[in-house]
């Protein structure tokens, strides 16, 4: 497997809204592949979940990166997860 590391990660909490939208990553998968703009979201249970970067047309969101392996793609949200809470110390 690649080996994932968050390289920047920019925080995009409103306060007084309850959006779910906590920032933005950059990513690097190996020394392949920058993925920007990764978001990091919340559900209202409190997890945390990614969303790789999408393009709006039409009122249609596409993806503009698709991650095919499940695991990867569970690699790439704990680590964006650890570093947002190592950089806001939760």
């Amino acid at each position: 497997m690649l080996e994932v590391e968050v390289v920047k990660f920019y925080p995009f909490e409103l306060p007084g809204r309850r959006s779910g939208l906590v920032g933005y990553a950059d990513v690097k998968l190996g020394n392949l592949l920058l993925v920007k703009a990764v978001k990091l979201l919340r559900n209202r249970y409190g997890g945390y979940y990614v969303q790789m970067p999408a393009i709006r047309k039409a009122d249609k969101n596409y993806e503009v990166v698709e991650v095919l392996s499940k695991e990867l793609l569970e690699e790439i949200r704990r680590k964006v997860v650890d570093f947002y809470k190592e950089g806001v110390k939760i």
